[in-house]
């Protein structure tokens, strides 16, 4: 005993230095979850920040510029130069500074007219090219999306230009997407790549202007500006070689995958950091436990000094060898204490032995067996269905409800007789005692029907026994001489539900499905 409890001791202290190692490496996992997330809300902040920086400088040019009277009155005389004189020094400015990719005007429906980035494409319809112009000029409505035109992708912001209510044509202005990976490196920002969706861009931009783009590094189906990482382009973060990437996913103005902002940030020294952490915290831990295991030990030792007076005792209780018993003595600490108690327990044991001797009565002598089956009959359920319930209950277990009906019984007994019918009860209580657990409740509810209560069984594994129980019956000959009998059973089965009163709101479902079972045409299990 001493070897064992010395060895459950060491066993001990291995598995909880053992479960401290997992729950530091698993801190560690947790911590660096938590800080690759703090990183990605900070990125994800940022790139909001410009989002709405970009969208808010758009909106506002554009709303300056669509509400011009010069504009409208050039769209009015259709007078491009001077659309082209007043525009051109805000646009010249602003392509310079980089603040912005391009200005185009548009007639009803999708006409262009004006187009800064190419003053000589003009009376152009640009319907297959632009549909959001065409929502424009639809819906009277501004917007502001990314979009991936015939020249370049980027984010633009789109306005109507009215006169009296009167639409007179719309306003686009874009910015390169690339805008966004130079303010981030303004941020300070090293690593930053945008994934550009190729099948897009072949689709989209003109042959000319694709011929930079496909130039770029591949990965899979997209073109990367910036450095490729392997990672899984799908929105969120992703920790790889203590490095950790936010991907910011980028929809167009068809709520399609155009782009994916990757930015890496190396967090190599915050893990390296949270290590040292958990390592130190691991240290101390495991001094500890060390100090705690030692007086363990050495509790244990004197423990066994004590038990082995009392083992005797409990000798002497196991074979029943009260006379051999000793006497109580003065209590010197607690142990003392426990053995005089463990000598009045005994005594006690020795006056219970005698008692429960004449009283002990076995379930079968209570006539809660069947005389044919030799399984629990349905007295057995009436008394002992409250009980059942409410240790299932205790016990939070699933609990699997079967009941079977002898198909054509009636017929049996009238074609062969009560004895053959009896053969038929009996050969089908033997087949389920086979197939039941130690822990299952067979149970003849009357005449031709059984019931089966089944603990630790969900509907799944009760379905799977019910099926078992078909198939075994159906393969069931019994030999009468010149011939011979087979018979079939239907079974319905039901679980204990968290809602149900008692058992019997469980076996009643079980009833309708056996119902169920024989309406379908006999021989089947229904749920």
């Amino acid at each position: 005993m001493k070897a064992k409890i010395y060895t459950a001791i060491f066993l001990m202290f291995l598995i909880v230095i053992g479960a401290s190692v997992y729950y530091i490496n698993n801190s560690i996992k947790i911590l660096t979850r938590e800080k690759a997330q703090q990183v990605y809300n900070t990125r994800l902040k940022e790139y909001n920040l410009i989002l709405n920086d970009k969208k808010n400088f758009l909106d506002s040019f554009a709303k300056f510029i669509s509400s011009s009277d010069i504009v409208k009155e050039a769209y009015i005389k259709n007078n491009r130069e001077k659309l082209i004189h007043f525009v051109m020094p805000l646009y010249k400015n602003l392509h310079k500074s980089g603040l912005l990719e391009e200005i185009h005007f548009f007639k009803r429906p999708a006409i262009s007219f004006v187009n800064f980035a190419n003053l000589k494409a003009y009376n152009i319809d640009v319907s297959n090219a632009r549909a959001d112009i065409l929502w424009i000029n639809t819906s009277f409505s501004p917007s502001t999306h990314f979009y991936i035109c015939r020249l370049y992708p980027g984010i633009r912001a789109t306005y109507p230009i009215t006169k009296n209510d009167k639409l007179l044509g719309s306003v686009s202005f874009g910015i390169n997407i690339n805008i966004f990976k130079k303010m981030f490196q303004q941020l300070g920002v090293k690593n930053v790549s945008i994934y550009l969706n190729d099948e897009e861009l072949i689709e989209s931009l003109l042959p000319s202007k694709y011929s930079k783009y496909d130039q770029l590094p591949d990965y899979g189906s997209w073109k990367v500006i910036g450095n490729v990482y392997k990672i899984k382009l799908k929105p969120g973060f992703e920790i790889k070689n203590n490095e950790m990437f936010t991907k910011i996913e980028i929809r167009d103005f068809f709520n399609k995958p155009m782009a994916y902002l990757v930015i890496k940030d190396d967090i190599s020294k915050n893990i390296q950091t949270l290590k040292n952490r958990a390592f130190n915290k691991m240290i101390l831990q495991v001094i500890s436990f060390i100090i705690v295991f030692i007086i363990i030990f050495l509790l244990f030792k004197w423990l066994f000094g004590k038990l082995n007076e009392m083992n005797k005792i409990l000798e002497h209780i196991k074979k029943q060898e009260f006379d051999k018993i000793p006497p109580k003595s003065d209590p010197k600490d607690e142990l003392d204490t426990f053995k005089n108690n463990l000598i009045d327990v005994a005594n006690d044991i020795k006056t219970y032995i005698k008692l429960l001797t004449q009283k002990v009565e076995k379930y079968s002598n209570k006539a809660y067996k069947d005389g044919l089956t030799e399984t629990f009959n349905r007295r057995f359920l009436e008394e002992k269905a409250k009980e059942l319930y409410l240790r299932f209950r205790i016990s939070n277990i699933q609990v699997g409800v079967i009941m079977l009906d002898i198909d054509n019984f009636k017929k049996i007994n009238d074609t062969y007789g009560h004895d053959v019918g009896d053969m038929v009860l009996i050969a089908v209580a033997n087949t389920i005692k086979k197939i039941i657990r130690k822990d299952d409740i067979f149970i003849r509810y009357g005449g031709e029907e059984f019931v089966l209560i089944l603990p630790n069984s969900n509907i799944t594994s009760t379905y799977k026994i019910a099926e078992k129980i078909r198939k075994e019956v159906e393969n069931i000959i019994i030999d009468l001489g010149k011939t011979h009998l087979n018979f079939t059973i239907s079974l319905g089965i039901s679980e204990l539900r968290e809602d149900d009163k008692s058992l019997y709101d469980a076996i009643k479902r079980a009833d309708q499905n056996l119902y169920k079972a024989k309406q379908n045409g006999k021989n089947r299990v229904e749920i």
